[in-house]
């Protein structure tokens, strides 16, 4: 433990010190009557044992007392001084990237619910991976950059999983019509909804796209591991600026892998397109909404091992008053006590 400002001890133990002189020329001073009633016979009173055990209680309390009120000051300094504690935090940055891709439109809501629900665990044991999230409709939008922030991280797939389960018992006839289905759905629609009147939704390639060229240093650090995990249900609504096929090439060119995940209610012809894009990659398909099956992606994910890259150290100051704060009180308390006990 340290301390930021030593001097609040010094002036403190000083005062200490001075009020502890001041007290023992006080007591062994001679004090001369200066009014008041006068005993008779005040030396023969000392030599009753009542009275005897009574001045010794008071001058043990009174000793304690004085001792509590020194004890106060130094405490007191010793807060003044702010003490605190330094910690040195080890952070790795792992050589692994991921991105969640998801399509946000309402067909694909159950699907990326039970992905959203998955994905929490994953991203709770990470340690030192970079995780980020786009979500696309008409277009992408980058929800969160690729970050070791587990908590935003965490905060933001909680928001999406709230607003993806309302939307879908609304839409269903599960759940009503809220402020809150209204405020979550903005959430996840501001946006993704740019250009929708005249280019239409679903627009998929561009989404898988824009999600490839959200990882940064590819050429300068081609070693290291891409993933992207893309939720959709390949129906394109839409006028598109590059095609899924392309997009999955653009991925392959820089070595990214793409997991995708379809829905159950995928076109044959849609199927298609979407695991040949994604295996052009390296990577896997899958389909249906059931949590088995996500659990299997989540699994392959875990199977690229993330390798150290880089290693910082964080310093960090704690203030720590919690414990002479505790101990002043009690102190406080006590010296309350023992002068009233002084005056009974």
């Amino acid at each position: 433990m340290e301390l930021k400002y030593v001097v609040a001890v010094y002036v403190t133990a000083a005062v200490a010190l001075a009020f502890l002189i001041f007290s023992f020329i006080r007591f062994r001073r001679r004090r001369k009557f200066r009014g008041g009633t006068k005993a008779i016979e005040a030396e023969y009173m000392k030599e009753i044992p009542h009275f005897r055990r009574r001045l010794r209680v008071y001058k043990v309390l009174k000793f304690i007392l004085t001792v509590s009120i020194v004890a106060n000051l130094l405490i007191s300094g010793f807060l003044m001084a702010v003490p605190y504690k330094t910690e040195v935090t080890e952070v790795k940055h792992m050589n692994r990237d991921i991105i969640l891709c998801m399509d946000i439109s309402t067909t694909v809501d159950h699907l990326n619910f039970e992905l959203v629900d998955k994905l929490k665990e994953m991203v709770e044991n990470l340690n030192g991976e970079r995780f980020g999230i786009v979500i696309f409709n008409t277009s992408p939008l980058y929800l969160c950059p690729l970050t070791t922030d587990y908590e935003q991280v965490l905060d933001e797939l909680d928001i999406i999983g709230e607003a993806l389960e309302l939307r879908y018992d609304y839409y269903n006839g599960m759940g009503g019509y809220s402020s809150r289905l209204v405020e979550l759905d903005e959430y996840i629609s501001a946006g993704t909804l740019v250009g929708n009147q005249e280019r239409g939704s679903s627009i998929i390639g561009d989404g898988l796209a824009a999600a490839a060229l959200d990882f940064t240093n590819v050429e300068e650090d081609p070693d290291r591991s891409r993933i992207i995990i893309f939720s959709t249900d390949n129906d394109l609504q839409g006028t598109e600026i590059i095609t899924l096929p392309e997009a999955g090439q653009l991925c392959a060119e820089r070595g990214i892998t793409v997991y995708g995940i379809g829905t159950e209610q995928m076109y044959t012809a849609d199927r298609t397109m979407m695991r040949q894009a994604v295996e052009a990659t390296g990577g896997e398909f899958y389909y249906g909404e059931d949590s088995r099956v996500v659990s299997n992606i989540v699994d392959k994910i875990q199977e690229h091992v993330a390798t150290l890259d880089t290693v910082e150290y964080e310093i960090s100051e704690h203030v720590t008053p919690e414990i002479p704060f505790i101990i002043l009180l009690i102190s406080m308390a006590c010296m309350i006590l023992l002068q009233w006990l002084c005056k009974v």
